[in-house]
């Protein structure tokens, strides 16, 4: 037997529902904030992701799938969702239409990494870029808009903020982090070795106990900025203060990728008790649009991994109700098929959800079926109600069982299924 790939997982039917809920209420937000919807391929060139996720990050020094095609070209498969929107968002012009341009997207993401809880090689992200606004406002719709995602499934997420700056507080901040980190570099880890040389804020994104031991007390970025980050900083704060929007200060937070600019966030459990994993996070990435060769633009967004949404609603005994229902079970007694089939065909035709016996059933088996699919109603067919031009139709919930004539069937279910 071949077994599937680790780090992937297959969506079984008793699960697929779920992730129908998911894209409907993704669908739902995004109508409500007028974002429209785009989709980029699977893969692209890999200079695309190194040029934009950073030859420093994780990501693309350990994790990209990255093969060669038969033309001799390195090809990756994408490993996030922004990038490739940034790609499209110059490529097809879309900075030439109205401003701002407000995108989402639903899409397959791979990474090679150890899988665990909510990370898989296969995963797949609900995301969001707003190209062309740099404001407050922008920044707390962008936050507002994951934020009214999680709430349609009855979480209220901790947001956990932090601030990069401009460029200026930015190279100034690295080089105070440097000369902390400096006496204590023997002790790291080879990898904070090469952060160390190529980009020190990543050093605060180790995940080595010994690292974030000697990284504890280091200096705040946020007490570093300059007049104008902290004041736009503050403002977002007392923003999401009014709003009662929850969120906690996290100095050490600079996420995975290098085109994170400015404002950075995390979503985490609100609850004390809770294990504060990120749900989903993004940011301002105002130089990536330019970096990737189109006319200088802000953007800010969010990706929030769907199977780590899912896995977080199971911990937490939140349910997903299947709401999909079998209005019709239709059984048949008869060696008349043809008459069953047009039956059954004529009823879908007129829009309900029909199921009917593909296996040739006995009428008991049939009645226990669509007692267990939960069909609202069974239609009897046999013998005697192909002669009389009569159908039998029973009520699943109330027992009651009438006997019409074929013609009425249609208006009287159209009357009763609800």
């Amino acid at each position: 037997m071949i077994n599937i790939c680790k780090g992937t997982k297959d969506i079984l039917p008793k699960d697929s529902y779920k992730w129908q809920i998911v894209r409907d209420n993704a669908e739902k937000i995004a109508k409500k904030y007028n974002l429209k919807e785009i989709s980029t391929p699977v893969f692209e060139s890999t200079d695309l992701f190194v040029r934009s996720d950073g030859d420093s990050s994780d990501i693309v020094t350990k994790e990209m799938y990255t093969f060669e095609d038969k033309g001799g070209r390195s090809i990756t498969l994408k490993p996030e969702g922004t990038a490739g929107v940034v790609r499209s968002y110059i490529e097809n012009g879309l900075g030439n239409e109205i401003l701002p341009v407000k995108l989402f997207y639903i899409t397959p993401c791979y990474r090679y990494e150890k899988p665990q809880a909510g990370r898989l090689r296969e995963h797949h992200q609900f995301g969001c870029e707003i190209f062309g606004a740099n404001s407050l406002a922008s920044d707390i719709e962008t936050l507002s808009i994951a934020i009214d995602f999680y709430r349609s499934f009855g979480i209220e997420p901790m947001v956990r903020l932090n601030f990069l700056g401009c460029d200026n507080c930015k190279a100034n901040y690295k080089q105070i982090l440097k000369d902390y980190v400096q006496p204590h570099l023997p002790q790291m880890c080879d990898d904070c070795h090469k952060r160390f040389e190529t980009n020190p804020l990543r050093l605060l994104d180790c995940k080595s106990t010994v690292c974030q031991d000697i990284l504890k007390d280091a200096p705040s970025i946020s007490d570093n900025l300059c007049e104008s980050c902290a004041h736009k900083f503050n403002e977002i704060k007392k923003m999401l203060t009014s709003l009662n929007i929850n969120y906690t200060l996290d100095s050490r937070l600079v996420r995975g990728l290098d085109y994170y600019t400015d404002l950075v966030f995390e979503f985490c459990d609100s609850d004390p008790k809770g294990t504060k994993n990120a749900l989903g996070g993004g940011g301002r990435y105002d130089k990536l649009v330019s970096e990737l060769g189109g006319k200088p633009t802000p953007v800010i967004g969010f990706g929030i991994g769907i199977e780590r949404l899912l896995g977080y609603l199971e911990t937490k005994n939140i349910e997903l109700k299947d709401d999909a229902s079998v209005d019709i079970y239709v059984a048949s007694n008869t060696e008349d098929e043809n008459y069953v089939i047009r039956f059954v065909h004529s009823l879908r035709k007129k829009g309900f959800n029909v199921e009917s016996d593909l296996l040739s059933r006995s009428l008991k088996s049939q009645f226990k079926y669509a007692d267990k699919i939960g069909a609202k109603f069974v239609i009897v067919i046999g013998d005697d109600e192909i002669n009389e031009n009569k159908i039998s139709i029973k009520n699943m919930q109330t027992g009651e069982q009438i006997k019409i004539w074929s013609n009425d069937v249609a208006e009287y279910l159209s009357q009763n299924v609800k």
